[in-house]
């Protein structure tokens, strides 16, 4: 076995080792098909530079699954109205959140797909 597949093969058993990392986290197609997957997730809240006056970020999230735990790759969608891909999760504190990806990173050379996510709010039918 090479090095990337040795490699593909530990970021998979990483992400989802219930003992360290994992994280459960819901994908929901556009479709509303609703997958459970383990990974990495992140919820960062940061502020203001007040020297510069530069966002040193607001408020970003993320999830990082296995590329081999994917049925289907999760497309992020610009058009406002058009159903998104969305990730739901409970924080640490236990408080559950949903967010739509607005950005699909795949690294296939480790066989890792990194979303990055924005608040999400349905608008009321």
């Amino acid at each position: 076995m090479g090095l990337r597949a040795q490699a593909a093969l530990d970021c998979r058993a990483i992400l989802e080792d219930d003992s360290g990392f994992a994280w459960p986290f819901t994908l929901t197609s556009p479709a509303g098909l609703g997958v459970q997957h383990k990974g990495f997730t992140t919820d960062v809240g940061q502020t203001i530079d007040p020297d510069t006056g530069q966002a040193v970020a607001g408020r970003q999230a993320s999830a990082t699954v296995a590329l081999a735990s994917l049925a289907a790759m999760p497309v992020a969608v610009a058009d406002a109205a058009s159903k998104p891909w969305l990730v739901t999760y409970a924080s640490i504190t236990g408080t559950v959140a949903t967010w739509k990806v607005i950005e699909v990173l795949p690294d296939r050379a480790v066989g890792i797909v990194v979303l990055l996510l924005e608040a999400y709010h349905a608008s009321a039918p």
